[in-house]
This record gives C-alpha cells, sequence and structure tokens, in this order.
C-alpha cells in the first residue's frame, strides 16, 4: 500500500514539474522544454537596459489567467506593459512600500491558487525568503517570476530555474545587412535548471514594440551568428 502511493506521488510531482508556461518565442521555449515552470520560482538576473523586464512582460503578457504584481516601489509602468501586450485588467497590482509588509504580500500572492503568475523585483531576498516563495509556488501551481539583480546571482537559490538576460553588441554581421534601423539584441542563459542545462537563446527585439523579429540558439558560443526568422512573435 505504502509502495503504491509513492509511485502515485512521484508520477504526480514528475508531471507537474513539465507543466510550462510558453513565452511564444519558439527557440527560447524549445530550449526550455516548453516554456517557464509552473508550481516554481523562476529568477532572471539582469541590469536595467538589458532585456530582463523585456522578458518579465513577455511572460506576463503570455498568461491567460490573473497575474498578480508586486510594486514595492512604484516603478511599474502600466501603458509600457500595455505596449508589450500586457493585458492590464488581468493584474492584480499590490503597492506596499515597507520590506516587512512587501515579503508578506508577495507571499501572499505566491499562494493565491486564483492566480496563474506572480511578478516582483523586491530586491535582496534572503536564502529563506526565496524558500518559502518556492514552497507557496509549488501549493498554488503558479509561476512565480522575480527580477533579480546580478549581484544576487552568486546566491543560493530554491528556484527551478535562474536565467541570465544581458544586451549583445549590435555589430555583427547580421546588422550590416539591416536596412530598415536597428533592432535589439538580448541573449537569454540558462545559470540554473532542473533536468539538464539549455544552450543560450539569442533574440532580436524590435525597439519600441518590443515584438520578436528572430531568436535562435547560439551555436557554440558563436557570439556573431545570424539568428533565424521565429515564427513566434
Amino acid at each position: 500500500m505504502l509502495d503504491s502511493r509513492l509511485v502515485k506521488v512521484a508520477r504526480t510531482l514528475e508531471s507537474r514539474s513539465k507543466d510550462r508556461l510558453p513565452l511564444g518565442i519558439d527557440a527560447l521555449d524549445e530550449q526550455l522544454g516548453g516554456g517557464l515552470p509552473v508550481g516554481a520560482v523562476t529568477e532572471i538576473i539582469s541590469e536595467p537596459g538589458h532585456g530582463g523586464w523585456w522578458l518579465a512582460m513577455r511572460l506576463l503578457a503570455a498568461v491567460k489567467g490573473r497575474v498578480g504584481l508586486l510594486n514595492h516601489d512604484d516603478s511599474f509602468h502600466p501603458p509600457g506593459a500595455a505596449l508589450h501586450g500586457v493585458d492590464l485588467g488581468r493584474l492584480l497590482v499590490v503597492r506596499v512600500k515597507e520590506k516587512k509588509e512587501a515579503l508578506w504580500a508577495l507571499e501572499r500572492l505566491a499562494k493565491n491558487a486564483s492566480l496563474d503568475a506572480t511578478y516582483s523585483w523586491l530586491p535582496d531576498l534572503r536564502d529563506v525568503e526565496l524558500r518559502r516563495l518556492q514552497l507557496a509556488a509549488e501549493r498554488s501551481g503558479q509561476c512565480v517570476l522575480l527580477l533579480r539583480s546580478e549581484k544576487e546571482a552568486g546566491r543560493a537559490s530554491w528556484g527551478e530555474l535562474r536565467l541570465k538576460v544581458e544586451g549583445v553588441p549590435s555589430d555583427g554581421p547580421y546588422f550590416a545587412k539591416a536596412t530598415s534601423g536597428r533592432p535589439r539584441l538580448i541573449e537569454v542563459t540558462t545559470l540554473r535548471a532542473r533536468g539538464g542545462m539549455p544552450r543560450p537563446v539569442r533574440i532580436e527585439v524590435e525597439h519600441g514594440t518590443g515584438a520578436v523579429r528572430g531568436a535562435a540558439v547560439v551555436p557554440h558560443r558563436a557570439l556573431d551568428a545570424e539568428p533565424r526568422r521565429a515564427t513566434g512573435a
């Protein structure tokens, strides 16, 4: 009887780990096994202007249900999010400035089973706080997305996935052939993942709209490889 129960639990956990939220970027979704993990914490390591916020908006726009958002410093700009495809009517925005109250609110959002995802850029999270968020995500079945700075990249993580997002100089051979302006070039590298390490993916992003013009896996770290056209725009 005990063995059969253990087998049932193992199968449930295995099926849950396969649930993903696709970002709609074919090359990246393929590398990540279908998208970002559900029932888990995903960390995006990025500095301002390097594409981390853009990737987070990409997820919020892709979520079909409701999204919780912790706006602890009043930096969230709704028109900018809407420009990137985020449905503001599906956002539950919580504004809390005190760190202790912000942590409490973030954990409550992550525990809310009526939400499909929770997004925050609250800085300096401790290991114990990340552990509580991971447990909350596992209970609610959410995708909990945290935007963090590079100084936090060396810290231990309880999350299932950690991505580094950074801008790449746009002076490669592809741009020499461009005729209608230069798109941004962003590279997504996996720093931590369960079940194997995906390859880095390079993405061309249209200035202003944030639309994807192309995406490709980086071949053997050949930084000047031309991204292929992508259907997942």
